[in-house]
This record gives C-alpha cells, sequence and structure tokens, in this order.
C-alpha cells in the first residue's frame, strides 16, 4: 500500500506542474490578459489531468493515472513551447485550443496505457521465482 500512495503523491505533483503550466499560460503569455475565454480554456485543460487523477486513485492501477498526468503534462509543455517559444507558423496557437481534446482522447489515455503497462511487467517480475 506504501508504493501506491506514493504513486498517487506523484501524480498530483504531476497534476500541480500542470496547473502550474496553464495559470502561467493564462497570467503571463495571454495577450490582453486573463479573460473568460482563457478561463474556460483553462478549466477544459484540466479536464484530462482530473481523469488521470480518478483513474490512479479508482482503479487498481494507480501507475495508470501517473502515466496519463505525465504524458498530459509532456503534451502540454510541448505545446507551450511550440506556441511561445519556437512557433513554426501563425497558426501555432491554435494547437493551444485542440491540447484539452488530444490530451482527454489520445495522449493521455496512452500515457494511462504506458503506466499500466510498466506496473504490469515491473509486477511480474517482483512475482518471478
Amino acid at each position: 500500500m506504501h508504493v501506491r500512495a506514493t504513486i498517487e503523491k506523484a501524480t498530483l505533483g504531476v497534476i500541480a506542474a500542470g496547473l502550474v503550466v496553464h495559470i502561467y499560460t493564462a497570467v503571463f503569455k495571454s495577450q490582453g490578459g486573463p479573460s473568460i475565454f482563457l478561463l474556460a480554456l483553462g478549466l477544459a485543460s484540466m479536464i484530462p489531468y482530473g481523469l488521470a487523477y480518478l483513474v490512479g486513485t479508482r482503479s487498481k492501477t494507480a501507475a495508470a493515472g501517473l502515466g496519463a498526468a505525465c504524458a498530459c503534462l509532456a503534451g502540454d509543455l510541448f505545446m507551450h513551447y511550440s506556441v511561445f517559444v519556437a512557433p513554426k507558423g501563425s497558426t501555432a496557437a491554435l494547437g493551444l485550443l485542440f491540447m484539452p481534446v488530444w490530451n482527454l482522447f489520445l495522449i493521455g489515455p496512452s500515457g494511462a496505457i504506458v503506466g499500466w503497462t510498466i506496473h504490469r511487467v515491473l509486477q511480474r517480475a517482483d512475482d518471478a521465482p
């Protein structure tokens, strides 16, 4: 049970980092300051993290939630980089609008599968004679 609690705390840490990225983007990188639209976008961006938390705390494998949260954070950091640090075109900012959907339906579930797979491999290694 100790390992599960540690994984759940790590998941919360990754979720907190994702929240910081979105707050930073809304407050410091938006033109014109924070708005209702940015608040809604920030809330939508946190839905995949909320689901990662639920997966990590409600399923048998907490590592799936950690994998989902880490994948979502990696996707958000990549999008932040590609929009604000090294944009490749005038439409780069549209990625910020679509990232919550990608995190929700593609990146988060992929990370959950990776986390679950790593957990199963490690569990089988521990169970081997």
